[in-house]
């Protein structure tokens, strides 16, 4: 017996023993799913690092942390935004590159078409006119990047496609979705030669 039948059946039986008492049933209409799909049976949004654990761990139980060759640096750190909880705040200084990576732990991308995050960056010392996203796989072999500009002093939500991602030039690009181990904002000669940065709600979405 389907759901439908069970419910109507089991509204006569109420309805029955309701006015056999003297009193009367009211039945509101409902909306009887005609699919067999539930609610959030699809893929959902994949939170890799909304910082609110203030540490160096993202929601993956990844670490997160600074890449640079000395002289260049980046200092980064977990602090308090009023209506946020904690963001990742990164202070870069570079000739050359300097980067803050997040392991993925080997987590499935497949399912998911865009990296989506909110920015801003300090007025002073200045804002990057762009920033390098590079996601890796395959022990770092497979790489693929996209460039983000218009980043502003106030919030800003980015979304990426993962389609549009392109291949490096100094190593193969990624084969699949499957098995991610990286992802890493890099700062090179084009974000300028140093800046802070806000990072918050870094999101793979469907």
């Amino acid at each position: 017996m389907d759901s439908e039948l069970r419910w109507i059946l089991l509204m006569w039986i109420v309805g029955s023993l309701v006015a056999g008492c003297g009193g009367t049933l009211r039945v509101e209409p409902v909306d009887i799913p005609t699919s067999a799909t539930s609610p959030g049976s699809g893929p959902t949004s994949l939170v890799a690092a909304d910082f609110d654990s203030c540490t160096g761990v993202n929601n993956l139980g990844g670490q997160m942390g600074a890449a640079y060759n000395s002289p260049d640096s980046l200092k980064e750190k977990y602090v308090e935004e009023a209506k946020r909880g904690c963001v990742a705040r990164l202070e870069y200084e570079i000739q050359g590159w300097s980067a803050f990576w997040m392991k993925l732990r080997g987590v499935d991308l497949t399912p998911y078409s865009k990296l989506v995050f909110d920015v801003r960056a300090d007025p002073q010392p200045g804002i990057p006119k762009q920033i390098k996203l590079e996601l890796k796989r395959a022990n770092g072999t497979e790489v693929s990047i996209a460039y983000v500009s218009g980043i502003k002093a106030d919030w800003k939500t980015m979304s990426i496609s993962l389609a549009d991602l392109v291949p490096t030039g100094y190593a193969a690009p990624l084969s699949s979705f499957s098995g991610m181990e990286e992802l890493v904002f890099t700062f090179e000669a084009k974000s300028g030669s140093q800046g802070v940065v806000y990072l918050d709600n870094i999101v793979f979405q469907p």
